[in-house]
């Protein structure tokens, strides 16, 4: 499972960008969603 990210990614360094990347975009649907949900219950 190690090496698969050789597959993808041209180093270690990108593979850490790229999980690092996707925590940011899950963190802002997350805060979308939420802020969603309060603009509704605004309402």
């Amino acid at each position: 499972m190690k090496d698969d990210y050789k597959e993808y990614y041209e180093s270690q360094e990108a593979n850490e960008d790229s999980k690092s990347d996707a925590r940011v975009i899950f963190f802002l649907i997350v805060l979308a969603v939420i802020a969603a949900t309060y603009w509704v219950a605004a309402q």
